[in-house]
């Protein structure tokens, strides 16, 4: 019974916490100080606080009226890709008799399927743009180069660019 009766008690006492609300007053007394109070002298007008503190579940929460396309961009905004020419290292001589230059791109977080990679030679688009971060590039003059990578979106948006890796092409060279 007691227990019965503290449980009742104790469940009233809650139910007033939950729907008591705080009025507060503000107002500039005679002396020109401010004042702010939970009681104020009549005639002073109320301040209406909106309480931010409230967390909602996930049923009252009301779904957003936007479309999937988006929601989608938003997203892909808000991700800060980051993309590094793994190989060839900056400065290094490559020896390709027939000119052949693998370059391997990472990156971070890990590109999706849609996007893609492209590789520019000496500040120039080398082909089209690449799923695979591995690419490779086929009878470059010997000599040096500038090499670069750009991970590009679905609509050939820019979301990360490389380092610039300088790499001298060494080539056999024929004399008739």
């Amino acid at each position: 019974m007691k227990c019965s009766l503290f449980l009742a008690i104790l469940l009233c006492f809650y139910a007033s916490l939950i729907s008591a609300e705080a009025k507060i007053y503000h107002w500039v007394d005679a002396d020109g100080k401010t004042h702010f109070a939970d009681t104020a002298p009549p005639g002073t007008a109320e301040i209406i606080v909106e309480n931010k503190n409230l967390v909602s579940t996930p049923q009252q929460q009301q779904p957003e009226r936007t479309s999937n396309t988006n929601i989608n961009t938003k997203k892909e905004e808000m991700i800060e890709y980051l993309a590094e020419i793994t190989t060839p290292k900056d400065d290094v001589a490559i020896r390709s008799n027939n000119g052949t230059l693998e370059v391997h791109v990472k990156t971070t977080p890990e590109k999706k399927s849609t996007q893609r990679l492209q590789l520019f030679l000496d500040g120039q688009a080398l082909g089209l743009p690449q799923m695979s971060p591995t690419i490779r590039a086929l009878n470059v003059d010997r000599g040096t180069h500038q090499i670069q990578a750009k991970l590009l979106d679905e609509g050939n948006n820019i979301l990360a660019t490389t380092q610039v890796v300088t790499i001298h092409l060494q080539r056999i060279s024929v004399i008739k």
